[in-house]
């Protein structure tokens, strides 16, 4: 039997179930608490033929050790990363792939899901070890657009980002320390954007084997962005160049 575990949140769940990409056992739903979106997910749920039923608060609260669960859960099957074969199986004209370097708090790597997802990501690495996994927390903080992408699991991001080289895939370190601005890159053609960790950005020797590292320009003086944000920023403006592209 395949193992499961519980998400929640009204996007999350709802996301869950439409996309398809893991199986949804069953549906709960917090009587006289749930979001707007709670009939949604019940109608969307029903249709699929997916058992919903109503419980309490207390109770949802124990399956999904999640306080801010918007009164939505799901007991779904755990999350299936995508292989680099499978990746690297596909067509690549102009691909963008996103590649994050021990992210650890669940909280940033849903949210930088949401915005690969929303900036036309076409792949997401991350490292097995030292890292967040997609989880109830990031599943969450995703919104729902981990149900969406391809997230590739891999053990070593240096010989990843050298196999992405050899591709003719531009390897482009986010570096607050560099003097090259974002805003100075041609972000239109085949390119991996490489975010670091939370306070420590990326490892020496990561950060030696990308190709350039990029800055976003800032005026302020309290140090840098938080990770989330920071790779929100780079995706957009990645994502902009190519629209215009197009």
């Amino acid at each position: 039997m395949a193992a499961t575990e519980v998400i929640c949140g009204t996007h999350a769940v709802l996301e869950a179930i439409r996309a398809g990409k893991r199986r949804v056992f069953e549906v709960y739903i917090s009587s006289g608490k749930a979001e707007k979106m709670a009939g949604q997910i019940e109608d969307e749920a029903r249709r699929q033929k997916i058992p919903c039923q109503k419980v309490s608060g207390d109770a949802l609260y124990k399956m999904s050790r999640i306080e801010k669960n918007q009164g939505v859960a799901a007991k779904v099957e755990s999350y299936k990363y995508t292989s680099e074969d499978e990746i690297f199986a596909q067509p690549q004209k102009n691909p963008f792939f996103l590649i994050l370097d021990q992210v650890t708090d669940p909280q940033n790597l849903g949210s930088l899901l949401r915005s690969a997802h929303l900036c036309g990501v076409d792949a997401v690495f991350i490292p097995k070890d030292n890292s967040a996994g997609i989880g109830p927390a990031a599943a969450r903080a995703s919104a729902g657009a981990a149900e969406y992408l391809q997230i590739v699991q891999v053990t070593n991001l240096v010989q990843l980002i050298k196999v992405l080289k050899e591709k003719n895939i531009w390897v482009v370190g986010a570096d607050g320390d560099t003097e090259q601005s974002l805003y100075d890159f041609d972000a239109k053609g085949a390119v991996a954007l490489v975010m670091g960790s939370e306070g420590k950005g990326m490892r020496p020797l990561v950060k030696e084997t990308c190709d350039l590292c990029l800055k976003i320009p800032m005026t302020g003086v309290i140090g840098s962005f938080n990770v989330s944000v920071a790779g929100a920023i780079m995706m957009s403006e990645f994502h902009r160049q190519r629209i215009l592209k197009k």
